[in-house]
């Protein structure tokens, strides 16, 4: 993965969390800003996809007859993904409106929740190591998830970073 494409993606996570949090803190006008939020994820998605398809294509070295049959569980394990991810969304949405009054039982509950996203993550990953292990070498799917493993978690880093802490 190029410099250029993790600065890219950090660069669109942090512009939408950002906005998200101008949001939580003024909102004058909520439901114009929960559109706006809305496109900005749909573009930063749109974007993230793209930067991932380049950086699979570039780094997987499939052959034509492992190509058809990668990109047909590729495009299944996305789906299963961007349903986690919509739910990860959801819960920094939830995080961001009420991160100026976060009581102990809002922060347990937001703890329940991101916690949940992330095993919602791990079950669909260990699902889908199987699905491609039909498909492709061992060593083939252990190549994939480093580079979807390491994607994702440089995505969490720069949502980590643009989201403050719990007063």
């Amino acid at each position: 993965m190029t410099k250029r494409d993790m600065t890219l993606a950090g660069i669109m996570v942090v512009g939408v969390l950002s906005s998200s949090l101008v949001f939580a803190q003024s909102q004058e006008k909520p439901h114009q800003e929960t559109q706006q939020i809305d496109r900005y994820i749909a573009m930063l998605r749109t974007d993230l996809t793209a930067q991932k398809t380049s950086i699979v294509v570039s780094n997987m070295h499939l052959t034509a007859a492992e190509t058809e049959a990668f990109w047909s569980v590729y495009r299944k394990y996305t789906k299963e993904q961007d349903k986690v991810g919509d739910a990860k969304v959801a819960v920094i949405k939830e995080y961001a409106t009420s991160v100026n009054d976060i009581d102990d039982k809002k922060a347990k509950a937001l703890t329940a929740k991101a916690l949940k996203v992330e095993e919602q993550r791990l079950r669909v990953i260990k699902k889908f190591i199987g699905e491609f292990g039909k498909v492709l070498s061992a060593k083939q799917v252990a190549r994939f998830f480093q580079l979807e493993i390491q994607m994702q978690r440089m995505v969490d880093l720069q949502v980590a970073a643009a989201l403050p802490l719990i007063e």
